[in-house]
């Protein structure tokens, strides 16, 4: 039986903040959960909570643990979706909302077959239209087939001081949410070496990604995230500050992306002017990995690799301070859609939405005082013809690379998307920069640009 116990607090407050419910190895997480009310404290002592996975519905919670080595959160290990134990039926609120905007889930059949198509939708804890603030702190969530943390639509969240490994989809996200804090964590991903439907391909999406708010005022701080697809994605989000993370070995470090079409909650598609970020004292240095990426129109299809930080089709980001370095694709070189660099700012057509001018062009970027060298990227003279892609230096890139050529449906020759007005670069160190396609009127004013 599951121990309450008052938590100890000074004369009238207790009522305010809660119980405390005790957990421990070999209970139940998700009985501790159904029992609590909003405001109250889950306290998992030290050990390994296996096979669990936590649906939080409509409950403001604190999830504390021992330590994020202490106490561990853990599903079974899987290769592919065939690998994958069946999902837990008491967390299908969760799960099914997950797959309603995951493009990677399928939902069929009923009782075990249903269980069994929702196993790629599991997620260590998941919040799910929580009524009051959220805490998880002090644990570490291993392999779930989604994701390790996650909120939606929250107000009041704070993820600190927790250990993420081997999620395929997200280790921590927080989406369609406000005043969030994501502070202290370290998210490590796996490559599985697969590339299979259900699946974000060979490693985890992002690390750490908040997502899908116009109002997010998020605080993403001192966080470290190493092997995913990307480090830290900023996507559909509007006003937040990303400070001191160290992002590592990653496909992309950091993408900070306007994109077409909100995903949470699950409505007609609308879209949020993605924007208004600081990106301050990060350091972004030996993205090397390789990804089939994309969704929509070209899921799994487009190559990526090697770019350190990139902003698209987003407005009002400010780059301060911040440390680019050692990016790029490793041999052998590849043709990519996605350019490689150390700083990216792209203007990209979208291919997930039929809604004319549902984000971009990237406008009023101020780059100021970054460090930005030592950078590659895979440079394809003629696309599909027979010159062979080659690896060379490159730190900055404003636009598609010269001679990039954009088609329509027809056939037809278009131009070259470019970035709008207000980008600004002053006191950068960088050894090579480059415009792109059509770009005029911006100096980079380091690496000959």
């Amino acid at each position: 039986m599951l121990a309450l116990l008052f938590a100890v607090l000074p004369a009238g407050v207790a009522s305010a903040q809660g119980h405390t419910w005790v957990v421990e190895p070999g209970q139940s997480i998700q009985d501790a959960v159904d029992q609590a009310s909003s405001g109250d404290t889950i306290q998992l002592l030290a050990g390994t909570y296996a096979d669990q996975a936590v649906c939080i519905e409509g409950k403001g919670l604190s999830i504390v643990g021992a330590g994020s080595d202490e106490t561990r959160i853990t599903w079974p290990d899987w290769t592919v979706v065939e690998d994958q134990q069946a999902a837990p039926a008491a967390g299908n609120a969760c799960w099914l909302e997950w797959a309603r905007h995951d493009p990677e889930s399928t939902v069929t059949g009923s009782g075990a077959e249903l269980q069994q198509s929702l196993s790629d939708d599991v997620s260590a804890l998941f919040f799910f239209n929580p009524d009051s603030p959220v805490t998880v702190t002090g644990l570490q969530t291993v392999n779930h087939p989604a994701n390790g943390i996650v909120v939606e639509t929250g107000r009041d969240v704070e993820v600190t001081h927790t250990k993420g490994v081997a999620h395929d989809r997200y280790g921590i996200l927080v989406s369609n949410s406000t005043d969030s804090r994501i502070t202290d964590n370290v998210e490590q991903g796996l490559d599985r070496g697969i590339q299979q439907e259900g699946t974000s391909g060979s490693s985890g999406t992002a690390g750490i990604s908040v997502s899908d708010s116009a109002d997010a005022h998020a605080y993403v701080a001192d966080n470290t995230s190493d092997g995913w697809n990307l480090g830290i994605f900023i996507r559909e989000a509007r006003t937040g500050t990303l400070v001191g993370n160290t992002v590592t070995n990653n496909c992309v470090g950091i993408n900070m992306f306007d994109d077409g079409n909100t995903e949470v909650p699950v409505v007609a598609p609308s879209t949020i002017e993605a924007g208004a970020w600081a990106v301050l004292g990060n350091t972004v240095r030996d993205d090397h990995r390789f990804c089939l990426a994309g969704i929509g129109q070209v899921e799994g299809q487009l190559a990526v690799s090697g770019t350190g930080v990139a902003v698209v089709n987003m407005d009002s980001v400010l780059l301060e301070g911040n440390t680019i370095t050692d990016n790029g694709p490793t041999p052998p070189a590849r043709t990519l859609d996605f350019p490689a660099a150390g700083l990216l700012l792209l203007t990209l057509p979208l291919f997930n939405t039929d809604q004319p001018d549902a984000a971009g062009p990237v406008t009023d970027v101020a780059v100021v005082d970054n460090v930005i060298e030592g950078n590659i990227t895979s440079v394809d003279t003629d696309g599909p013809g027979p010159a062979e892609p080659f690896l060379a230096p490159l730190d900055v890139l404003v636009g598609f690379p010269p001679g990039t050529v954009f088609t329509d449906a027809a056939g037809n020759v278009v131009p070259t998307p470019v970035p709008g007005p207000g980008i600004h670069f002053a006191g950068n160190s960088c050894g090579v920069a480059l415009l792109g396609e059509g770009v005029t009127g911006i100096s980079v004013g380091c690496g000959g640009a």
